[in-house]
């Protein structure tokens, strides 16, 4: 019975000892697993401003020796909604620890004054307030904005063959409807609510086959009806 007992023991020890070894050969495994899939670095492209590219740079190293594998992507899609000066990006995982973050900077369309402060306004609808920010040549909306109208406005301009630094100034009515002021003739254009497409259209073609340049204002706000200051 003794000698049963001290076999019993042995048998418990070794299985005791066997399950502690392998349990430490378990964690250092997974010790190495963890440290091998640590992001250990985060690329952005180059073609973007060096100050945007140094401020997304600094927000997303809080991200470091995160788990590539469980780290979910809208944790970072979050950090970079923040920045108005983005209009799009694409986030790739490059295992088994590098991040790649391909940006695209939006367009800058126009400048407003906001509280005071010289405010730009993104392509992709978004207020950029930024001191740094140095663009010349940009038109300036005056009034209380409607970027949803600026926009719908740039983008029947556009299809007109007009380009936004083709007018120094937007001016932008409570009634919701549009003056601007074209550099090339200098001469102040009165939109309609309405039928924007058919008013544009009109300009485009009074300027490209009238003599305008004694024309101050051109004033289309009543419909079938042309007006020349």
């Amino acid at each position: 019975m003794m000698l049963q007992l001290i076999d019993r023991r042995k048998i418990y020890f070794y299985l005791v000892l066997l399950l502690i070894l392998l349990s430490t050969h378990n964690l250092n495994s997974i010790n190495y697993i963890n440290d091998f899939f640590k992001i250990k670095k985060i690329t952005l492209n180059n073609n973007i401003d060096e100050n945007l590219n140094q401020e997304i740079h600094a927000s997303l190293k809080q991200f470091y020796n995160f788990n590539i594998l469980s780290i979910n992507s809208m944790e970072i899609i979050s950090i970079l909604d923040q920045f108005n000066m983005i209009s799009d990006y694409k986030i790739k995982k490059e295992y088994p620890s590098t991040i790649k973050v391909e940006i695209k900077e939006t367009n800058i369309l126009a400048y407003y004054i906001d509280n005071n402060q010289k405010t730009f306004l993104g392509e992709n609808g978004k207020k950029i307030k930024n001191e740094k920010l140095i663009i010349d040549d940009l038109p300036l909306i005056v009034g209380n904005i409607d970027i949803e109208k600026f926009l719908e406005l740039k983008s029947k301009l556009i299809n007109n063959g007009f380009n936004l630094n083709d007018f120094e100034t937007f001016y932008f009515f409570k009634s919701k409807r549009w003056d601007l002021y074209y550099k090339n003739t200098q001469t102040l254009v009165k939109l309609p609510n309405d039928d924007l497409d058919i008013s544009i259209s009109l300009f485009k073609n009074i300027i490209q086959n009238s003599d305008v340049k004694n024309i101050k204002i051109i004033d289309l706000r009543i419909k079938n009806r042309i007006t020349l200051l």
